[in-house]
């Protein structure tokens, strides 16, 4: 049997390390850009949650001015910025990550301003003072209590939820209203006073006008205050 020579046990166990060294480098690298990895698709999630609202936007005709430009600048630069390895740097995952941040950033500037002039449009197309000529007491509160929760959604963040939410709450209302009759003008005229000047007296309304309260069933919201109390 052939004994080895102490150099050869040497370089023996020199090889034997540096595999083992390799083989660490490599779980080192593996553990870091799957840690990068991670973080990296958080981003883009939230990106592509920015991508649905604008897509839910446009299928109601809202959102079509949206610039859609600079969307895969992230990912082009990812793919340009391999190393040798094949392996991204952490710059490199820095970098994309930035780029994603940036265009996720502007697109949910671009979506709630879509959103808020789209739902301001709608309810301003509502003919909401017919809530108040509606025949049955049930339906004038059900139409009321739409009214509300569409200005409470409207007031809120875009998103898929709300964008369905708010359009199928909307057709309920705008059916509710849509055989109704409008208001006499003197009703609205007063409705409107009432609501810019909320410090009225009693004295500022004519015995007319309080009639017409009651004949439009009004009255049950207008609420008094004893001056001082």
């Amino acid at each position: 049997m052939t004994r080895m020579s102490v150099y050869e046990k040497a370089k023996l166990l020199e090889d034997h390390a540096s595999r083992i060294a390799d083989g660490e480098d490599s779980q080192r690298q593996a553990t870091r850009v799957s840690s990068r990895l991670l973080e990296l698709r958080s981003q883009l999630n939230q990106l592509r949650s920015q991508l649905a609202v604008t897509q839910a936007l446009q299928s109601r005709g809202a959102g079509l001015d949206i610039d859609l430009s600079g969307i895969d600048d992230g990912r082009a630069g990812f793919e340009r910025s391999l190393g040798p390895s094949g392996l991204p740097s952490n710059q490199v995952f820095n970098t994309a990550k930035k780029k994603t941040q940036a265009v996720t950033d502007r697109l949910a500037e671009e979506n709630q301003a879509a959103w808020s002039a789209w739902t301001e449009q709608l309810l301003a197309e509502l003919p909401l003072a017919r809530i108040s000529m509606l025949v049955k007491l049930e339906a004038e509160k059900q139409a009321s209590k739409r009214q509300i929760e569409l200005e409470r959604i409207a007031r809120g963040k875009a998103s898929q939820e709300a964008i369905t939410t708010f359009a199928t709450t909307y057709a309920g209302l705008a059916e509710l209203l849509q055989d109704t009759q409008d208001p006499p003008e003197a009703l609205v005229d007063l409705l409107n006073r009432l609501r810019e000047q909320p410090g009225l007296t009693l004295s500022d309304v004519t015995d007319e006008e309080i009639a017409l309260l009651r004949e439009c069933r009004m009255d049950a919201h207008i609420t008094l205050k004893r001056k001082g109390s």
